[in-house]
């Protein structure tokens, strides 16, 4: 079997037993479940609870043929007509989600809307909106990171969406890490990571949390440890504060 033909199926939710029916209703015209079972060596009750599968995921179909039932593989162009339909779906959530932003904004804009200078975000799902937030302003920020604690959930998100983001939002990264065996790695993947990283070797240091400062006067203190949070405070006197070591540490090394 072709290996890209395989793990396609795989993707699209299908069995090892799914798809060897699915290939050979596609190798021949309407059949019976019987001589489905005949061809592929796949006993008949298992067939037909593939069959059942299959006709769920809308990939074939049945009909008659000489009044008993039978089965047909569609088009494989089905699986490109589901894509199309789910961009459509996308597409018009955006739109929906884009008007509901621009609503709740004429909304803040008509009451007096004070930001908490202490936010507290709880949960790998809090913790990728912290991100999030952190890109709102295009510009420079500056890391203090660990590399070591980070679960995969977000180690995942970190690498892929937040890059993408980054990119769009013009954000740049300078990045302070620890010399460690991953330390190398992390630097190698800058140029596609809209970040420049320094491996901290005179001053060696061990980080259990990360800081990032952004927005000018935004800090945002992240923990990986048992549970999950992270914290973003506005203060102009910590953001400067930390940033001086920062500075100091970036320009000595």
């Amino acid at each position: 079997m072709n290996q890209s033909i395989e793990q396609f199926l795989i993707s699209q939710g299908l069995h090892a037993k799914d798809i060897e029916v699915y290939l050979d209703m596609c190798k021949h015209s309407q059949s019976y479940a019987s001589s489905i079972a005949t061809r592929t060596g796949i006993d008949r009750t298992t067939v037909y609870s593939v069959i059942k599968r299959l006709l769920k995921l809308g990939i074939i179909t049945q009909t008659k043929l000489n009044g008993i039932r039978a089965y047909l593989a569609l088009s494989p162009e089905i699986f490109l007509d589901k894509i199309d339909r789910n961009i459509d779906e996308l597409t018009a959530q955006k739109k929906s989600t884009q008007n509901f932003i621009d609503e709740m904004a004429k909304i803040k804009k008509q009451h007096t809307y004070i930001k908490p200078k202490i936010q507290i975000f709880e949960g790998d799902e809090a913790i990728m909106s912290l991100y999030q937030y952190t890109l709102s302003i295009p510009g420079t920020q500056k890391s203090f990171l660990t590399i070591k604690r980070i679960p995969q959930s977000l180690s995942d998100f970190l690498k892929n969406q937040y890059i993408k983001m980054k990119i769009k939002h013009r954000v740049h990264s300078r990045v302070l890490i620890a010399n460690t065996n991953f330390a190398p790695k992390y630097k190698s993947l800058d140029a596609r990571s809209n970040r420049t990283t320094k491996i901290v070797t005179k001053h060696p240091f061990d980080l259990h949390s990360e800081v990032i400062m952004f927005n000018t006067n935004e800090v945002a203190i992240i923990d990986f440890h048992k549970q999950i949070y992270g914290i973003i405070i506005k203060s102009d006197t910590l953001y400067k504060t930390t940033e001086a070591l920062f500075d100091y540490i970036w320009a000595s090394e």
